[in-house]
C-alpha cells in the first residue's frame, strides 16, 4: 500500500501511496508500519505523494493518512505532493466538535467528503455520541434500553481515549457505505495517546507484578470488566463487541502492535507489522435492518436481538 525511500545523509522520509488505499484491517496493519519507520529513521524532514493514475483511495483512507500527517507535522517537517494535498483539500474536513449536527444519510455530499471532527471535552462527546445513536434508531430497530446501552457504551470509549491516552484531543469520522445493496455508518474514534497495551502492562507489572506481552494485554482488556481505572469500568470494549457481533457488523481496535477484527460473529488478533502509537477504534454497523430488534437486559448487562416471529 505503501513504499519507501529514505535519504539518511539528508534526513528526508519518502513516503509514496500505491495505487489501492482502503480503509481496513491490512490498511491499518501498513499504517503502524509506516508510523515505526518515520519514527526509527529520526528524519527531520517527511516527504508524501503518491500514484495519481488508476488509483482507488476511499475517503476514510484518505482521511486517517491526513491524520497521520498532520500529527507528525508537530514535531517534523512535512511536505505532501501537490496532487495529493489537492486531494485532500477536495476529500477531507476538519472542523471542531461543536459543528457535529444530525447525519443526514441521504445527502449527497457524504458521497464525497470525509468529515473528521476534533472533540476536546466531555461537552463534545455528549453532544456527538447522542447523535450517532440516533442515527443508529432511526435506521434500525431498537428498544430504548438498547439506545441507552449504546450511549453509555460508545461514550465510554470516548472517555476511554480521553482518560487512558492522557491527550486532549480525540479524532472522530463517520462515513455512510453502501455495497451490495445494503448501506453502514462507519465511525472511527482515534487518540495518539498512551495505547492500551500500554496502559495494561503498566497496571499488571504495578499491581500484581506480572508481565503481560503485547497480545495478552489486549485480550485482557477485551474482557467484560477488566480495567485500568479506579473504581468502574471496564464494559466499554467488551460491551460494543456484544453490540456489533449481534448485528452482524465490524469492528477494528488497533492499539500498539495489535490489531482485534471482528467481522460478523469471527474474530481474529493479529500481531501488526510496527506500532500505533494510539489507540484506534472503528465500527461498521448495518443501517435498515428490519429482520431483528436489538435490546438490552441490564441485570445481566447483555445485549441481546428479537426477531419479528417472536414477538
Amino acid at each position: 500500500m505503501f513504499s519507501y525511500n529514505i535519504n539518511i545523509r539528508e534526513k528526508e522520509f519518502h513516503i509514496k501511496a500505491l495505487s489501492i488505499m482502503e480503509y481496513d484491517i491490512h490498511f491499518l496493519d501498513d499504517i503502524t508500519e509506516m508510523i515505526e519507520k518515520i519514527e526509527k529513521s529520526e528524519c527531520e524532514r517527511i516527504y508524501c505523494s503518491c500514484i495519481m493514475e488508476y488509483r482507488n483511495f476511499n475517503k476514510m483512507g484518505i482521511a486517517y493518512l491526513y491524520n497521520i500527517l498532520i500529527y507528525f507535522s508537530i514535531k517534523k517537517n512535512v511536505f505532501v505532493q501537490q496532487e495529493l494535498y489537492q486531494l485532500f483539500h477536495e476529500k477531507v474536513s476538519r472542523s471542531d466538535g461543536t459543528k457535529f449536527k444530525e447525519i443526514d444519510i441521504f445527502d449527497d455530499k457524504l458521497s464525497e467528503i470525509q468529515q473528521c471532527y476534533c472533540i476536546r471535552n466531555d461537552k463534545e462527546v455528549n453532544q456527538t455520541v447522542p447523535i450517532l445513536v440516533k442515527c443508529i434508531a432511526k435506521n434500525n430497530l431498537l428498544f430504548n434500553n438498547a439506545e441507552e446501552f449504546l450511549i453509555t457504551t460508545i461514550g465510554e470509549i470516548f472517555s476511554n481515549a480521553f482518560n487512558h491516552s492522557n491527550e486532549n484531543e480525540v479524532l472522530f469520522m463517520y462515513n455512510i457505505e453502501r455495497c451490495d445493496e445494503k448501506f453502514y455508518l462507519v465511525i472511527n474514534i482515534t487518540d495518539y495517546g498512551k495505547n492500551i497495551i500500554h496502559n495494561v502492562q503498566n497496571y499488571q507489572e504495578t499491581q500484581y507484578k506480572k508481565q503481560l506481552d503485547s497480545m495478552e494485554s489486549l485480550v485482557w482488556a477485551l474482557k467484560k470488566g477488566n480495567t485500568t481505572r479506579i473504581g468502574s469500568g471496564g464494559y466499554g470494549l467488551s460491551t460494543l463487541i456484544d453490540y456489533v457481533r449481534e448485528v452482524r457488523g465490524e469492528l477494528l481496535i488497533c492499539s500498539g502492535d495489535c490489531i482485534y477484527e471482528l467481522k460478523g460473529k469471527k474474530e481474529n488478533i493479529i500481531k501488526a507489522k510496527g506500532i500505533f502509537m494510539g489507540t484506534s477504534v472503528s465500527m461498521k454497523l448495518p443501517l435498515f435492518d428490519t429482520s431483528k430488534l436489538i435490546s438490552y437486559d441490564k441485570e445481566n448487562n447483555k445485549i441481546f436481538s428479537v426477531t419479528l416471529d417472536q414477538i
